[in-house]
């Protein structure tokens, strides 16, 4: 995990480098560009507040009874948070990375306890990725736990990601076949599910729910430079 904000980089140097090419004779109706998106809390999370981008219940038992469900979600807007998506269309991969600061939700805030800090998350959907059929969204169709990640909690422990097939996709990416937005947000959002180690939980939910702006070129490969100082800077002074 130490090195994956400097292997994102990389990517992100050869996407940007092949896909303006590319994408100079693409249709005009495309408007999720490949490169660099920067990723906020989506207005329309369901047990917001506090906001958040991603929603992972039960990432810890920490109340284990038969009703008890513990809500983890993180918050990208959060100063301490960075998270990015690289989406590269040549190879029809969209990586989810970077750093989210969360915790144990209990309602209106997070409970101040040894959960609550940063956590590094890294996902690759690099499995039937394409566009929507009639539409200009991006999306993956899966099958369940095709595509992986991993997230590294303040704790030290790293659970693996999976996606999960709620509907006929396990991940879109832009405003929704009517170009109207997702959940009334007027631009480009992300939305999926997850399985924590495997297990989607039958009583809570696992997923992201966030919001994208495009960063455009030459400016993003000296903001994505500007993050791995800053990351690197982070994590020397938690160790």
């Amino acid at each position: 995990m130490r090195n994956s904000f400097a292997r994102h980089l990389v990517l992100y140097v050869m996407v940007a480098g092949v896909s303006i090419v590319a994408f100079q004779g693409a249709a005009q109706a495309v408007t999720i560009l490949p490169g660099l998106y920067i990723l906020n809390n989506h207005p329309d999370a369901v047990i917001d507040p506090p906001p958040y981008g991603l929603r992972l219940d039960e990432l810890y038992d920490v109340t284990p009874n038969a009703n008890g469900v513990d809500h983890f979600t993180f918050d990208f807007d959060d100063p301490q948070s960075d998270m990015r998506l690289i989406y590269d269309d040549i190879n029809q991969t969209i990586t989810i990375f970077g750093q989210a600061y969360g915790g144990r939700d209990f309602g209106n805030s997070y409970v101040n306890d040894v959960y609550l800090g940063v956590y590094e998350i890294n996902f690759v959907y690099d499995m039937n990725v394409g566009l929507v059929p009639g539409d200009d969204d991006i999306w993956s169709t899966g099958p369940n736990h095709a595509n992986t990640g991993t997230i590294e909690t303040p704790l030290g422990d790293t659970f693996t990601l999976s996606d999960v097939q709620a509907t006929n996709y396990t991940f879109r990416f832009g405003d929704e076949d009517d170009d109207l937005g997702h959940r009334g947000h007027n631009g480009i959002s992300g939305w999926g599910w997850l399985a924590v180690d495997g297990e989607r939980l039958s009583r809570g939910q696992d997923d992201w729910i966030f919001t994208a702006k495009y960063v455009p070129e030459p400016s993003a490969i000296a903001f994505v430079g500007f993050g791995l100082v800053v990351m690197t800077a982070q994590r020397l002074r938690r160790r």
